[in-house]
C-alpha cells in the first residue's frame, strides 16, 4: 500500500521550519539584550568581553535573561523532537535521549539559576547545555544523515563545519577553565564561550532551509528502497507536494 506523505491540513497549524528560526532568533535577541542592558548599566564592562552569564545576574536584565533562554530552551525541546523523534531530517530516539533533550534541559536550568545565586546548578545546566549539544551536532552531522552522493546540499556541508566549530569552541572553554585555570577576564573563556553560543544558534537556525513547510510532513523522508540502506534522500518541490 503506497503511503500519502501529503500535507494534513487539520494538522498543519505551524510549519516546523518556523520553530528552528524562533529558537535560533530567540536565543540570539535574548543574549545581545541580556548583554547591552547590563552594559548599559554598568554591571559588566565592555571589554574584556563578559561571560553570558554575568549578562544575567543583576536587575533588571536578569528577568530579560532567565524569560528569554527559559522559552528558548522549550522550543529547543521541540526543535529536537521534530528533527529526531518526529521522524524529520534525522530519526534517532536514543541520540535524542541522551544528547538532545539534557541540552535543552541545561540551558532551562542555567536560564533558571544565575551563576551567583545557584552556581552549582548554573554550572551544571551550563556543562549540559554545551557538551551535549556539541556532542549532539557532531553526532548528528556526521553519523546520523548520511546523504546520498548528490544529495549532500549546502546546509547539509555547513553543518558539518559549525558542528567542528561548536566542538572546538565548547571544549577549548572547558580545557581554558578547568585545566589551564584561566581567568574569566583574561577574555579568553568567554570569547569561546560566545563563540559556541553563536555557531550553536546558526546550525540550528540552518534548518529552517531543510525543514519543510507542514508541521508532520517534511521536505527529507525516507522512501523504502533507501530506508533499506539507512539513508535519507532529499525531495524536491513536485515530490513533496505530491
Amino acid at each position: 500500500m503506497a503511503i500519502d506523505y501529503g500535507p494534513d491540513p487539520e494538522r498543519n497549524w505551524f510549519q516546523s521550519r518556523k520553530v528552528a528560526l524562533l529558537q535560533c532568533l530567540l536565543v540570539i535577541v535574548t543574549t545581545v539584550a541580556s548583554w547591552a542592558i547590563a552594559l548599559y548599566n554598568g554591571h559588566v564592562k565592555l571589554w574584556p568581553i563578559p561571560m553570558i552569564s554575568f549578562c544575567g545576574v543583576g536587575v533588571p536584565e536578569k528577568y530579560v535573561f532567565s524569560v528569554g533562554l527559559v522559552v528558548a530552551a522549550s522550543l529547543m525541546f521541540l526543535f529536537i523532537w521534530i528533527v529526531e523523534t518526529a521522524g524529520k531530517i534525522y530519526s534517532s530516539k536514543l541520540v535524542a535521549w541522551t544528547l538532545g533533550f539534557p541540552c535543552s534541559l541545561g540551558l532551562m536550568l542555567l536560564a533558571i539559576c544565575n551563576c551567583e545565586e545557584e552556581p552549582t546548578l548554573h554550572y551544571i545546566g551550563a556543562i549540559a547545555y554545551f557538551v551535549c549539544f556539541a556532542l549532539w551536532c557532531i553526532v548528528c552531522s556526521f553519523k546520523e544523515i548520511p546523504l546520498v552522493g548528490a544529495q549532500q546540499d549546502k546546509w547539509v556541508h555547513t553543518r558539518r563545519i559549525l558542528s567542528l566549530m561548536i566542538a572546538g569552541f565548547t571544549f577549548t572553554m572547558l580545557f581554558l577553565f578547568l585545566v589551564v585555570k584561566d581567568k574569566v577576564d583574561a577574555g579568553r573563556i568567554p570569547v569561546c564561550e560566545w563563540g559556541a553560543v553563536i555557531c550553536s544558534e546558526l546550525f540550528i537556525g540552518t534548518f529552517y532551509f531543510d525543514l519543510g513547510d507542514d508541521y508532520y510532513i517534511e521536505q527529507v523522508k525516507v522512501a523504502d528502497k533507501w530506508a533499506r540502506k539507512q539513508n535519507y534522500r532529499k525531495l524536491d518541490k513536485d515530490e513533496y507536494d505530491a
